[in-house]
């Protein structure tokens, strides 16, 4: 893990196969393009990438293991099947994930409700104000980007809510389309491009 800090730490993750995609998973070819580091207003940023399994238990390890490093950022990444662009979430839900995972495995009843820290509310909200990011990064980019409310029950939004849990200051999902709509090389500079705008966002909240 080298010399990382959680001041210039990023997570970046991508999902693994699952039914539709077996072969690959565009979230995950477009996540592990992304280089080691990268340089933002001269500081210098790690990103450490991860490919989660598409698997409940799997999702609950590794966003443990992420936000035990108390990192700058994190951005989940997944593949959105009908998604025509690359779509920026707003929030995700706290209960009702109730279809299988890849190792056909459902949540148990237990599991209801997802947040250690019991708001009362029915979804939990990032503090980037993902509109803005995307009306700035669709000049550069050809009007790719949206802004989304659809993160959906599964483990996207699964992933998403458990990380929203430990800080919405600093989490991000981005939804991505198909290969074959844009192509992973697109899509990793976009995630690069959302994750300057995260940055600056955090900046400016200090």
């Amino acid at each position: 893990m080298g010399s990382e800090s959680p001041e210039n730490l990023i997570f970046v993750t991508g999902f693994g196969p699952f039914a539709g995609h077996e072969s690959c998973n565009a979230s995950w070819e477009a996540v592990k393009l992304l280089p080691d580091e990268i340089t933002v207003h001269e500081q210098r940023y790690r990103l450490q990438k991860r490919e989660i399994p598409v698997v409940y238990r799997d999702v609950d390890r590794n966003v443990s293991e992420i936000w035990d490093q108390n990192p700058l950022l994190v951005i989940h990444c997944g593949v959105h099947t009908v998604a025509s662009k690359v779509c920026l979430e707003k929030y995700a839900y706290k209960s009702s994930y109730c279809s299988k995972d890849w190792e056909g495995n459902c949540l148990s009843s237990t599991s209801a409700d997802l947040c250690r820290h019991g708001q009362n509310c029915d979804k939990l909200e990032t503090a980037f104000n993902v509109e803005k990011i995307a009306e700035d990064l669709n000049k550069k980019h050809k009007d790719i980007f949206c802004a989304s409310v659809d993160v959906g029950r599964y483990l996207c939004g699964y992933i998403y809510v458990k990380s929203l849990d430990y800080n919405p200051s600093k989490t991000l999902f981005i939804h991505v389309p198909k290969v074959d709509v844009i192509s992973p090389s697109e899509v990793q500079q976009g995630i690069l491009d959302v994750i300057q705008k995260c940055l600056e966002q955090i900046r400016d909240s200090q």
